[in-house]
């Protein structure tokens, strides 16, 4: 009971006053060995996992997962770590162009009718994306090297024009900081380089740098500050002759936090505010955004090639305002642009194999601006595989 209301010490104390008892039953060994692993405390956790593989008669399946666990153990604790994830699959949007609901827009006070180019219109790609982590452990006091490459891909059956590809790569040293006295908490510095290609023309470059502040309050709760800067240089193509009016610096200040309520459930919420500052002042703006969330797993109704693993089903909803500087003089020379979005979505993650799952997604997005062209909503579902490695 300790154990699913996430009060990990509680548990291990009462199985390891039972083992004082039953020294030998492999069961105690075993949900101890998972307790510590959770904890993070992994040599004692590889203790009691080897102590639970040299008794008699272990069943099949509790060697299977000794052994995943064990080389769990050997991954975490390695000088150089390398994991990663890749998700690949198609989606559906209801307004995959982000086009206007409205044929007939407002301009300067004047009613303007766009062409069938410029409204919503459904669509269908199909995606690639991918996230890779690199670790050096520098093996004093903690202190470690990171590396983390996101990837996207997709492309669209009729609106080639939003094909998109991108890559964000951040590196850094992170730093424990526990020889100051501050108990689980680390402070990361690192460069941030990456780009966007869309319809095969460069579209965005950029780079810069940040750092973030990371605490683990408990085995169940930990936290994530973050402040960044990057400059980014949007390039112009044929399609999109100004992009870059929009070139210029960005500021980034986050924070989320995460919270194991049970073994099954978690949430977690987050809180950005950025400032663009661009070419043209109306390009640039502030805002703010603001979202929560719930993770729930529970026991799989169907199982995969004998790998009954938990399915996770997911929602979150956020809300975020944008401000504009000054009014765009081609859509409204008097009131600068505002924008409301909020937005909801759910998963649910079924897993397959024992590095592979299947993964479907259905969300709402909805953005409201007192400039007509950039009001419109979308309607999204996919579903997509996952290989992790």
């Amino acid at each position: 009971l300790s154990s699913q209301a996430g009060d990990l010490e509680a548990a291990i104390s009462t199985l390891e006053r039972m083992l004082i008892f039953a020294p030998d039953v492999p069961r105690l060994q075993l949900e101890l060995g998972v307790l510590y692993f959770r904890l993070g405390s992994y040599e004692v956790a590889r203790n009691y996992f080897n102590s639970v593989l040299s008794a008699p008669n272990v069943p099949d399946p509790v060697k299977l997962r000794v052994d995943r666990y064990l080389a769990a153990i050997k991954t975490q604790t390695a000088v150089n770590r390398f994991d990663g994830a890749v998700l690949f699959g198609a989606r559906y949007q209801s307004n995959a162009n982000g086009g206007a609901i409205d044929r007939i827009i407002d301009l300067n006070g004047r009613d303007f009718i766009l062409n069938d180019a410029a409204l919503a219109d459904a669509d269908t790609n199909a995606f690639v994306s991918g996230s890779f982590h690199y670790s050096h452990d520098f093996s004093t006091q903690g202190d470690r090297f990171d590396v983390d490459l996101s990837t996207y891909g997709a492309l669209y059956a009729q609106h080639d024009e939003i094909n998109i590809a991108l890559a964000d790569v951040r590196f850094g040293p992170v730093f424990n900081l526990d020889r100051f006295r501050l108990e689980d908490t680390e402070l990361g510095v690192y460069g941030i380089l990456g780009g966007i290609v869309l319809q095969g023309d460069p579209y965005r470059l950029g780079g810069g740098a940040g750092i973030k502040l990371s605490k683990r309050f408990s085995p169940q709760t930990r936290a994530e500050v973050r402040f960044e800067y990057q400059y980014q240089d949007y390039r112009n193509s044929t399609l999109r002759p100004t992009a870059d009016d929009r070139t210029g610096d960005k500021y980034l200040v986050g924070g989320v936090l995460l919270h194991q309520l049970t073994d099954r459930v978690s949430v977690f919420g987050f809180l950005n505010s950025e400032r663009t500052e661009a070419r043209r002042e109306y390009e640039s703006n502030r805002q703010i955004e603001a979202g929560l969330g719930v993770n729930y797993s529970f026991a799989a109704p169907l199982t995969f090639k004998n790998e009954p693993g938990l399915w996770t089903v997911g929602l979150a909803a956020g809300f975020g305002r944008r401000l504009y500087d000054e009014p765009d003089p081609d859509i409204n020379a008097g009131l600068a642009q505002r924008d409301v979005e909020s937005f909801v979505r759910g998963t649910l993650t079924i897993p397959l194999a024992e590095t592979w799952s299947m993964q479907t997604t259905v969300g709402y997005q909805n953005v409201s601006s007192n400039y007509d062209i950039d009001s419109f909503d979308n309607i999204s579902t996919s579903i997509g595989f996952m290989k992790r490695f």
